[in-house]
């Protein structure tokens, strides 16, 4: 068996974990806050129903490890709907907050 042959397998793994990180890489890369506000602020619209409007959200950096935004939706008199978003603008959690009066 020719000596090249060897490094045939090493190669292949080392491809397909470069494959594999950029297509990772270029999944979180390619989501922006703008659309992941927009996600959200669509998602609190179709949940809070009448009443609610986009202009009710409004975004801040997530304190915990692992997240990347906190988008907050304060219906006026109604509750507070928060989603947790991770790294790659998905949905992490998901709170419903009723206001005390």
């Amino acid at each position: 068996m020719p000596r090249w042959m060897l490094f045939v397998p090493l190669m292949a793994l080392v491809a397909a974990v470069a494959g594999i990180g950029l297509m990772l890489g270029g999944r979180s890369v390619g989501t922006t806050e703008t659309e992941v506000i927009d996600r959200f602020a669509t998602r609190y619209l179709a949940e809070a129903g009448v009443g609610a409007a986009r202009s009710d959200c409004a975004a801040r950096p997530a304190q915990s490890e692992g997240l990347w935004l906190v988008v907050a939706c304060d219906m006026r008199g109604g509750a507070r709907y928060e989603y947790f978003v991770d790294g790659y603008g998905r949905l992490a959690h998901a709170n419903r907050l009723e206001r005390q009066s």
